[in-house]
């Protein structure tokens, strides 16, 4: 019988593991019928993690009192049924011949996976919100709304903006830890795009042209300014929106089994 652990170096210890293999990981192969462990390495793991799981492999012995345990290290040419099973591994990286997994962290995979959900939602939340001002009063085209009501709502889609933008940030450090690209790419327009939104949110009572009769606790805003306001908010959005939701739908469906 064949068994297949990975090393978790934030714990130290070793973990079984029979379906979910990435790049950075140190495989070992138990091979309970010749009483052998194979030890492999992906081909983006570190010879650090290595020593460290060569230290600690002991503790798979203590498991298995009843076997007579030894340790082969080799890089290639494993007995078949062990390459066999490495393979089914390295397959799961794989659709076809393309390789498809970019990201060799379980860490990664699962905070850009939830990063990447709030940052397409976030923007979603700010514009309805913005789209509360269609119900303001409105009489002969004019929209009025008192000063509090209006400082509200700037701010606030401020506040749901700025932490997208953060969130976008956290997204480009994560892209270049992994080496990813489309998510730098995505994460930087989103990023830029955000920064962008928030100064032109940030001119508050200066966004429109107050009509005659505006006081200091109330101001008339033309319907047609609010659908203009509404409309370049939501082109700018599209822009980082879009791209970012078909990264979120390949991501998923790429790592989905890593995420669960």
């Amino acid at each position: 019988m064949i068994k297949t652990f990975i090393f978790d170096e934030n714990k130290s210890h070793w973990l079984e593991e029979e379906h979910r293999f990435l790049s950075h990981d140190i495989c070992a192969i138990l091979d309970e019928d010749k009483e052998t462990i194979y030890l492999w390495s992906g081909p983006k793991s570190k010879k650090d993690k290595f020593r460290k799981g060569y230290k600690q492999i002991k503790e798979l012995f203590a498991n298995f009192t009843d076997l007579s345990i030894q340790i082969v290290m080799v890089k290639k040419n494993f007995p078949n049924e062990i390459q066999e099973k490495i393979d089914s591994l390295v397959e799961s990286m794989k659709i076809g011949n393309k390789k498809v997994i970019r990201f060799s962290r379980f860490t990664t995979i699962r905070i850009y996976s939830i990063s990447l959900l709030i940052t397409i939602l976030l923007p979603i939340l700010s514009f309805l919100y913005l789209s509360s001002s269609l119900a303001w009063s409105i009489s002969n085209g004019i929209y009025q709304v008192n000063s509090t009501t209006y400082n509200s709502w700037i701010e606030n889609s401020k506040f749901l903006i700025f932490i997208t933008l953060i969130l976008f940030s956290i997204n480009i450090v994560i892209g270049i830890i992994e080496n990813e690209n489309q998510v730098i790419i995505f994460s930087l327009n989103g990023l830029i795009i955000s920064i962008g939104l928030l100064l032109y949110l940030n001119q508050g009572i200066f966004l429109f042209l107050f009509q005659e009769g505006s006081t200091l606790t109330s101001y008339l805003i033309l319907q047609t300014d609010i659908f203009i306001f509404l409309l370049v908010i939501l082109i700018a959005m599209l822009i980082f929106e879009v791209p970012n939701l078909y990264k979120l739908i390949s991501f998923f469906k790429t790592y989905r089994k890593f995420i669960s």
